[in-house]
């Protein structure tokens, strides 16, 4: 310090109290030295002290209508949970299913009853398989339509069957206008039926219902404004397996009947004997009976010729007269001449009336088609000159009493319900079945169980749920966006035009995904690289509007280009995970807007990965909210901590679809309110790290004996410190503690393939080497990593705060398993909880929940049921809930567990058409939810469907839409500001399924489709700090949509091609639990 040497004493002395006071104060802002347990607890209290409470107002209180619906029975003569547990599973000595046998040919009768056979050709045309969407059309399909039109013009008496509106727009699009014209006809004439008219035939296991809705909006729209037409009858013979959700479904968009075809056929026989396989299809929680729909069940194996003319195959391939020169054929059939028409019309006669043994009237459907049919204009002469032949002797046995005819699924469907008529002027308690429930699993023959493309190819089950959400949120901010400019007075035509382009191509993309063997997996290897480009373009497109639109929104439409905004998480090729961005935090700013899709308010952690340790976080009022560092880790060294990245996590308190900008600025002495975690490694010798870095780091430990305990003020975990697996969770204030182990295991296949999960044996376990384990804690979040090299890393996760997010356990799975041969990963959590009669719930389609039982006269993988967002495991007291944010194959094989199918690497087909195994496999993220919930009181568990309590659907909102995360550098106050839409939140168990803008054919705005589905709760459970109202009566659309002017606001079909009646504004939204109800508005 020479330069005090040249001042007075005084000076000297002041310099020198003036340094003192300043090392005093930087030693004061510096933590003093405290065991890590106290520092975390200090600054836990600090976090407690503030005040997160909402500024949104709500209602505490249960809806008394939503507590009776809990536990009812279901209102039904079949129930499937029963059925599938009755039926007794014979198999043939062929490999076959037994069927009853049919009565005695009635050619020997005196007279025989009148019976009505109605011929449908049709051809199944899947978007994709064998080969991509395009080559098939390119190959068959355009030349199926385009043969349809000539063939049925040419033969007025000739019927046909259409079900893909995605291959009927790609034909539409090359059509001059006379053939247009002849296609309306054909139409109006009734000889040319759309059946279903989604934009695909979607599989029913894995698909969300949102995306249902969407691409079945899609369909019936186009069909609508192009064709004129509202389909009444669904047919849907190719999906494995069906879902109870879909005849709710199909009946909201105004179908009245439906025809499916894969169910087990053991159950086809259960159902067969009570000549049952015509039923009313009602929803478990459906009391009066305002769901049905008819259901008509194909009896047979397949929908081909071969299995459709009656119960002997081998006859009715006589009966298939296709015959194109070059093609392979099982056919039998020989052109029908005078000598042999006879014979042929009497034996097909007799395969008829035995079929019609298998339903309650004398009326029968008969398909004549199969995969790609009538691509040659051969076949159609060949069927129908062979088959007008047929009809015409066989109508002429008036001994007989026949009458075949051809027709659609319109008449056939009419012509069954005006028997049931005429049927009950005589027998007035004769009504058709009613059944409630799903049908999986399915299996076909040779006890083949059709359970494992539950799990196949999860990387693209992730990629459809992760375009859904960015979807769905990108529909809502373009509808907001429309919203906004009109009520700003801006022109709107060429942002929507730009937008809907987008938007419309993305939704078409999800849509064809949709499809029963897309997100399946149960496509080629190339063709499955196809679908992951649709899918990419489709997530790109979705992220391109919602840059465009908030940075129109938060800027009041001043500014549109050039587009500052950037996304958080990008993907950055078809074949790899979601990358999280770098975010560079400046000195002068950085901002990050996050957008809530939900349509309540939320308080939630936010993720991001910046490039500096110390920073600050402000609101966009200036306050300052509390953040925590956490380390990134090489991904090539468990145990080494980058120095360049670090993770930032901060609360975020938003309300429903509302826009909040945040600032980041770079500091160089860290805030009061920012936090870096305590590090701590467990099985290794090795921490390595800088020492510039601020995190507490804990000696490792090699050799850990102690369990490894983490908690917050709700839960604690308790985790084994060799295997890293968690062992059980305590709830802090009861100290009840639940057993929760959790363990990595797979299966060694046998005869596995994309389609079937067939196993040689019970599962083992997959790791027995010890894992290295990584332990962060910090005052927002605490995790435990465990990393079990080089197929696993699975994240434990817990959150001191918000209150919401605190009783909730998180799980991430990272799965690589490419060196893994013929093996399929599981996750099995064993648990203390006493589930009567091996039963648990699976959701459908994330709509609803429905019971299962597990059978344990079955092999493993009869007892496999698909989940899509969620699994109830529960006895009289305890409930685990397990919420998915992808699709699985899940199971319960033993009392109180659970496991969940991972991924699959199948060296070997499976015989099911596919002609190879699965080995593309990838890199997978999934994720999941835990909740460990105690009953208010003990309940007797009798219904076969359930709810989820308040808590859990609250985290299955912020699981299935997390909040979106955009940022710039660019410094500019004109983003600053938050902006909210709604003036009010929807009840917490009330979703925005849509708030999507509806295109006509040139993309010009053809008003709002708003569909609300109020999903009722399981009352039994408790909740707290919530911050929406669990019941609000006072909703309406004018409450809602305050700021904005709307007209035209109708009810509607769930598709919107059927206005039910005209709604005042002001009216109160009221939406029975369970139900779906649909808007129509124009902004």
């Amino acid at each position: 310090m020479r330069f005090l040497g040249n001042m007075k004493f005084r000076h000297r002395l002041v310099a020198v109290v003036v340094l003192m006071v300043m090392l005093l104060g930087i030693y004061m802002n510096f933590p003093q030295e405290m065991s890590q347990v106290e520092l975390l607890q200090q600054h836990r209290r600090m976090l407690q002290a503030r005040n997160f409470s909402t500024f949104w107002k709500h209602k505490d209180g249960d809806d008394s209508e939503v507590c009776q619906l809990n536990g009812k029975p279901s209102h039904s003569n079949i129930s499937t949970y029963d059925l599938f547990f009755n039926t007794q599973f014979n198999l043939l000595s062929s490999g076959d299913w037994e069927m009853p046998v049919p009565a005695e040919a009635f050619h020997k009768a005196t007279r025989l009853p009148r019976l009505n056979v109605v011929l449908v050709p049709h051809s199944h045309n899947d978007p994709g398989w064998l080969k991509t969407v395009n080559e098939y059309f390119s190959d068959q399909t355009r030349h199926i339509l385009n043969n349809m039109v000539n063939k049925l013009t040419q033969y007025p008496k000739m019927t046909f069957i259409w079900t893909e509106t995605v291959y009927f727009s790609m034909w539409w699009n090359e059509l001059d206008d006379a053939v247009k014209v002849h296609v309306r006809r054909l139409i109006r004439r009734g000889q040319l039926e759309i059946t279903l008219g989604g934009w695909v035939m979607p599989d029913e296991a894995s698909t969300h219902y949102v995306s249902i809705i969407d691409q079945l909006v899609e369909g019936h729209q186009w069909l609508w404004e192009n064709l004129g037409i509202r389909p009444e009858n669904s047919w849907s013979i190719d999906p494995f397996g069906y879902s109870g959700t879909m005849p709710y479904l199909w009946q909201s968009a105004g179908m009245s009947n439906m025809v499916i075809q894969r169910v087990h056929q053991a159950v086809k026989s259960a159902l067969a004997q009570e000549r049952a396989l015509e039923f009313n299809w009602r929803q478990m929680w459906d009391d009066r009976g305002s769901t049905d729909i008819f259901c008509h069940v194909m009896p047979f194996m397949l929908y081909s010729i071969k299995y459709t003319c009656g119960p002997n195959p081998f006859t009715c391939l006589s009966y298939d007269f296709r015959h194109i020169p070059g093609d392979f054929s099982e056919s039998r059939a020989r052109e029908l001449t005078d000598e042999n028409l006879a014979q042929s019309a009497e034996i097909l006669h007799d395969q008829y009336r035995s079929k019609s043994r298998f339903y309650r009237y004398s009326t029968i459907l008969v398909p004549i088609g199969d995969d790609f049919r009538y691509d040659k204009e051969l076949e159609w002469d060949q069927q129908y000159e062979n088959y007008e032949k047929l009809i015409q002797f066989m109508n002429s046995k008036q001994e007989w009493n026949v009458n075949v005819q051809w027709g659609t699924l319109q008449d056939y469907f009419q012509l069954v319900k005006q028997e049931h008529i005429n049927w009950k002027l005589t027998n007035k308690e004769e009504e058709f079945p009613v059944l409630s429930g799903d049908f999986f699993p399915y299996s076909d023959r040779d006890a083949a169980y059709w359970t494992g493309y539950y799990s196949t190819r999860p990387f693209d089950k992730y990629f459809s749920r992760d375009v859904q959400a960015t979807l769905q949120a990108a529909d809502t901010l373009n509808t907001l966006n429309y919203a906004y400019y009109k009520k700003w007075g801006l022109l709107t035509d060429t942002k929507f035009f730009q937008h809907s382009s987008f938007l419309q191509t993305a939704r078409r993309a999800l849509g064809l995904f949709m499809h029963h063997d897309a997100i399946t997996g149960t496509a080629k290897e190339f063709v499955a690289e196809d679908y992951e480009h649709y899918l990419l373009r489709a997530y790109n497109n979705s992220q391109e509007v919602i840059k465009l639109t908030i940075q129109s929104l938060l800027s009041g439409g001043k500014v549109e280009s050039p587009v500052v905004f950037k996304p958080e998480v990008v993907r950055r090729d078809h074949v790899s995970l979601p990358h999280k961005q770098v975010i560079s935090v400046q000195e002068s700013g950085t901002t990050v807007v996050v957008f809530n899709p939900l349509s309540q308010p939320r308080q939630q952690i936010v993720h991001l990965l910046v490039n500096c340790q110390i920073l600050e976080v402000l609101s966009y009022s200036q306050e300052v909210i509390p953040s925590q560092i956490s380390p990134v880790w090489n991904h090539e060294e468990d145990a080494v901590i980058l120095d360049d990245v670090f993770e930032l996590t901060f609360v975020v308190e938003i309300g429903p679809l509302t826009l909040t900008p945040f600032i980041l600025y770079k500091r160089h002495h860290p805030h009061i309110s920012s936090y870096s975690s305590a590090v701590s490694v467990f099985n290794t010798h090795l921490l390595a790290a800088s020492i510039l870095l601020n995190f507490k780091q804990n000696k490792p430990e090699p050799k850990r004996t102690e369990p490894i305990v983490v908690n917050n003020k709700v839960i604690q975990l308790t985790f084994d410190p060799q295997t890293g697996s968690l062992l059980n969770v305590m709830d802090m204030v009861s100290r009840n503690t639940t057993e929760l182990n959790i363990q990595f295991m797979f299966y060694k296949s046998k005869g596995s393939g994309a389609y079937l999960f067939f196993p040689n044996g019970p599962a083992t376990i997959l790791f027995p080497n010890i894992p290295i384990i990584r332990v962060s804690e910090g005052p927002l979040m605490t995790y435990v990593e465990v990393c079990f090299d080089p197929y696993i890393t699975h994240r434990v996760t817990i959150y001191h705060h918000p209150s919401q997010l605190t009783s909730a356990i998180f799980i991430e799975n990272i799965v690589s398993i490419q060196t893994l041969k013929d093996k399929e990963i599981i996750m099995r959590l064993q648990t203390d909880i006493k589930n009567p009669d091996l039963s648990y719930f699976t959701d459908q389609n994330g709509f609803q929940f429905i019971r299962r039982r597990t059978n344990t006269n079955q092999i493993t993988q009869a007892n496999y049921y698909p989940m899509t967002s969620g699994m109830i495991l529960e006895d009289h007291t305890t409930r685990l809930t397990v919420l998915s944010a992808q699709s699985h194959g899940v199971a319960s094989l033993d009392t109180g567990q659970i496991e969940v199918m991972l991924d699959r690497q199948l060296l070997y087909d499976d015989n099911r058409g596919l002609g190879e195994g699965v080995r593309d496999i990838k890199t997978t993220v999934s994720r999941y939810v835990l909740l460990a919930e105690r009953r208010s009181s003990p309940r007797h568990l009798s219904s076969n469907y359930a709810s989820l309590s308040l808590p859990a659907l609250t985290i299955q909102d912020m699981l299935l839409q997390p909040m979106l995360t955009y940022y710039t550098t660019i410094d500019s106050d004109i983003f600053f500001h938050s902006l909210s839409p709604l003036t009010t939140s929807l009840p917490c168990d009330t979703s925005a399924v849509s708030l999507r803008s509806l295109v006509t054919g040139n993309l010009n705005y053809n008003g709002t489709s708003v569909i609300l589905h109020r999903r009722g709760y399981d009352c039994d459970f408790p909740h707290a700090n919530l911050l929406c109202s669990p019941s609000d009566s006072s909703v309406s659309f004018d409450k809602l949509f305050t700021q904005f002017s709307y007209t035209n606001l109708r009810e509607t079909t769930l598709t919107h091609t059927v206005v039910k009646r005209a709604v005042n504004p002001a009216e109160k939204l009221k939406i029975a639990p369970m139900e779906l109800m649909a808007y129509h508005l124009h902004f």
